[in-house]
């Protein structure tokens, strides 16, 4: 009898985690539990980070590992923020909103095939420190910033629906760009022993923040990481 090995069930175990919680942010959301429904996808997403940082540690990379990590993006930072943001934001805009919604999910549902395409025929997608287009977490990020905005009292969201709208669109049209964004996650960051006091105070720091200030948090980093990618873009071709 062919032996079970458990670590290769981890990394997808992860992964079906991430996608409950995509499913039971769409559930928040249809209740106007906007709040839960955004920290669902927030776990969703520290689960995909997870999910890939275990398959590498115990190196239980696999074909359905590859495809449920893409199902659940798909849902958890596709659908589910295009439905929490209708809900939450572009319902008043009625057609628009809604065509606005669905050009994201599809943008997001294309870079996600495009990612595996490219890896199935072994064609880079990444290269080093860089990805190509936005990441379809960090977009679902960005395209939430009106609503995460709304629980600060910046309504510019909801005061401004068109304006909304095709912010929407721009987001998910970069998700299929060629722009070159910057990657933390395509770093080798090798960190010296005397910076460990200096890490794990800054760990702590943001640690601290996320918990107290949440919302604010999450809007500083939306909003810089926005400002970086003209700033990534250039130098990148500088470097090239």
């Amino acid at each position: 009898m062919r032996k079970i090995n458990v670590r290769s069930f981890i990394p997808n175990l992860i992964t079906l985690t991430g996608l409950c919680f995509g499913l039971s942010s769409i559930r928040f959301a249809f209740f106007e539990e906007y709040k839960a429904s955004l920290i669902c996808i927030l776990i969703a997403g520290v689960c995909d980070a997870l999910d890939g940082l275990f398959s590498r540690i115990l190196k239980t990379q696999s074909e359905l590992g590859a495809e449920l990590d893409s199902l659940a993006d798909f849902l958890s930072f596709g659908v589910a923020p295009g439905i929490l943001l209708y809900l939450g934001v572009l319902s008043g805009l009625e057609i628009w909103g809604y065509v606005a919604v669905t050009a994201y999910i599809l943008f997001a549902c294309i870079r996600l095939a495009v990612f595996n395409l490219s890896q199935s025929k072994g064609i880079q997608s990444s290269y080093r420190g860089y990805f190509m287009g936005v990441p379809t977490p960090a977009g679902a990020g960005l395209v939430l910033l009106p609503l995460i905005h709304s629980f600060l009292g910046f309504n510019w969201g909801t005061e401004y629906l068109h304006a909304a709208a095709i912010y929407t669109g721009i987001i998910g049209a970069l998700m299929v760009s060629g722009m070159p964004t910057f990657s933390l996650k395509q770093l080798n960051l090798v960190i010296e022993r005397r910076y460990y006091l200096r890490f794990f105070i800054l760990f702590v720091l943001i640690v601290l923040l996320i918990i107290n200030f949440l919302w604010q948090f999450i809007s500083v980093a939306g909003v810089l990481y926005f400002l970086s990618l003209p700033v990534s873009a250039f130098v990148y071709y500088k470097s090239k």
